[in-house]
């Protein structure tokens, strides 16, 4: 198969200092058995410095004369999330998620013109050898970057020759090791509207991982482009959200390509996984009366059904409430069948559905209705106050607007508001209304109040009464 390919980022340049060594008051987090880096000395001895190393004008590395570094870690707005210190010493062990690594040189003649880091892989020889030229950072410092992908992007054992204006100073090897953990769904169903893919142990040095992710269905016509950037998590690991509406919903086999991104733009693939999605019914098991209605969806139905019928009645008495509701597509294999609870009685308890694909059964849907809104409203109130609130817990999400129509028992609905007065949204689910006095003539005595939910389709019902006596 043929991969689609997309590649950001450009070289970016740095910036360091040398400054005296002082004594480390941070607080680190603990590395890995893994190092990001390599750091060895010319004469053998400690270099009594350390450098800083920037990258897009934050500070990214710290070598200290023990060859330990100090890597910081940045989110996509800049801030800083973790410093983390690990050791440069051997074995020299690479993960697998790199998809580059630094070779450091201390202490090196202020005379020397040229290093190189003579690389190449233990498998099949020399045939993959790259002669790799250092970078001067500093008087005595000098960085190689060996990049994997140029050497086949294996899981293998890096050999590398360090050589000073021509002459060989040092042999060393480093070993890649797999040390990814993919946490993946192996089989998901459409009715979750998405799912998710985490990646641990990822190493210090990659800025950005991509996520390729089609169905086999079609070939790659779903992949987004340019490929979706994981988030990175606080504790270092990364995550994609892959939501079915990008790929039309469809079912079968999801195929997702893990990319790994280093400060230099270079890339490699370090890993695929592919997620089983399954058709079917959906919808939620339980919902309020005061919703007004309920979607149950069928996920995964043949492009070439013409209808989709969802007859529905709840378990008192039986079928006395039958109603055949003809279903609506709504995205390829999808399709919505919405159940107003008044076409059932407004009935609480169990709803039964069963769904018919041009005339054959292909699913069925259960769910429960209860009626557990909360309402908070004052039986008294006083005209000196201006003002009393009526509030409303627990409204299904789904209801878009509350109404308040609102009236005193004095000359009849002569003060009524038209249109209704709307509520106020306090959050997802709570819902309030402030009735002021001087909307209605400040009058004393009753003043009624009927509370109606809509959902998103224009249907409406009643959920509630109040009655509020208004005095001086």
């Amino acid at each position: 198969m043929e991969w689609k390919r997309w590649l950001g980022g450009s070289l970016v340049g740095m910036g360091f200092c040398l400054i005296t060594i002082g004594t480390p008051s941070p607080i680190y987090a603990e590395g890995s058995q893994t190092t990001d880096y390599i750091v060895v000395d010319y004469s053998g001895s400690s270099v009594a410095q350390k450098a800083y190393v920037y990258n897009k004008g934050r500070l990214e590395t710290e070598i200290w004369p023990d060859h330990s570094l100090v890597q910081y870690t940045y989110d996509n707005n800049g801030n800083l999330l973790k410093k983390n210190k690990s050791a440069s010493i051997e074995p020299y062990l690479i993960s697998s998620t790199a998809v580059s690594y630094d070779l450091y040189v201390l202490g090196v003649p202020t005379n020397v013109q040229k290093v190189e880091f003579n690389t190449w892989t233990e498998t099949n020889g020399q045939d993959d050898l790259e002669w790799i030229i250092g970078e001067k950072l500093a008087s005595g410092i000098w960085k190689g970057n060996v990049s994997i992908p140029k050497h086949g992007g294996s899981i293998d054992t890096y050999n590398t020759h360090i050589y000073i204006d021509g002459r060989m100073i040092r042999g060393l090897t480093a070993k890649i090791v797999d040390t990814a953990q993919f946490i993946v769904p192996s089989q998901v169903s459409l009715a979750d509207g998405f799912y998710e893919i985490y990646v641990k142990n990822v190493a210090n040095t990659v800025s950005e991982i991509r996520f390729p992710t089609w169905t086999d269905y079609n070939s790659q016509d779903d992949l987004v482009n340019p490929w979706i950037t994981g988030e990175r998590m606080t504790d270092g690991a990364w995550r994609i959200r892959i939501p079915f509406s990008e790929h039309n919903f469809e079912t079968g086999n999801y195929i997702t390509h893990f990319y790994a991104y280093d400060k230099y733009g270079a890339s490699r693939m370090f890993g695929e996984k592919i997620v089983s999605v399954q058709g079917g019914p959906g919808g939620s098991k339980e919902t309020d009366l005061a919703g007004v209605s309920y979607d149950v969806f069928m996920y995964g139905v043949d492009s070439k059904v013409n209808k989709v019928e969802f007859p529905t009645w709840t378990e008192t008495n039986g079928q006395d409430d039958l109603e055949w509701i003809q279903g609506q597509k709504i995205a390829p294999g999808v399709w919505r069948a919405t159940i107003v609870y008044d076409q059932h009685n407004a009935e609480q308890g169990r709803y039964f559905t069963h769904i018919y694909a041009d005339g054959k059964m292909i699913g069925y849907w259960e769910f429960n209705v209860v009626q557990a809104v909360k309402f908070k409203s004052p039986s008294v109130a006083y005209l000196s106050s201006g003002y009393y609130d009526i509030t409303i817990e627990g409204i299904p999400s789904n209801v878009t607007t509350v109404r308040f129509p609102t009236w005193t028992e004095k000359n009849g609905q002569d003060d009524l508001e038209d249109p209704w007065i709307e509520g106020e949204r306090l959050t997802s689910t709570n819902w309030r209304i402030r009735i002021p006095y001087y909307k209605h003539n400040n009058e004393t005595g009753a003043y009624n109040t009927h509370i109606y939910t809509y959902d998103a389709y224009g249907n409406s019902r009643i959920i509630r009464m109040f009655t509020v006596d208004v005095r001086n």
